[in-house]
């Protein structure tokens, strides 16, 4: 992975379109809302995009999606971690179980639905619904990123 070419950007809603065409190319669903920001990691296109909903005074973060082309490189956790530390406040995640390890070893643990706010708790129900995905939580009072 060559860092010194790759830009981490928060993009402008103005090109949203542009994050929208990847993800119906890599991820097969979501767009990007006008409550979320997007952020990427890019070198001359996107590699790998996530989004960051905005639920009252919560952050959900959603849609992370990474290029098949340049899967397991590490390229998501240097997305997400960019994340955490230039927004430096909790942030939620629902991820599908079988990414627990992944998220952990970004700072993000389990959470019970029951301990987080009910905007979250809501919103956790529907997606929950028929899917197998945890409820997690980044908190960097607790939590470190390495």
């Amino acid at each position: 992975m060559q860092e010194t070419q790759l830009q981490f950007i928060e993009l402008e809603k103005i090109k949203y379109p542009l994050v929208n065409q990847f993800y119906k190319r890599v991820y097969k669903k979501g767009l990007a809302g006008k409550n979320e920001a997007v952020f990427a990691l890019k070198d001359k296109q996107i590699i790998c995009s996530a989004k960051l909903k905005t639920l009252g005074e919560h952050q959900l973060l959603t849609g992370v999606a990474c290029d098949p082309e340049h899967r397991g490189k590490g390229y998501a956790s240097q997305l997400i971690t960019k994340i955490l530390l230039s927004h430096k406040r909790v942030i939620y995640c629902f991820p599908y179980a079988h990414l627990k390890s992944f998220y952990s070893q970004l700072g993000f643990v389990p959470a019970e639905q029951h301990t987080v706010p009910e905007v979250i708790s809501s919103r956790y129900s529907s997606y929950s619904n028929n899917r197998d995905l945890l409820l997690m939580i980044y908190s960097p009072n607790i939590c470190s990123s390495s």
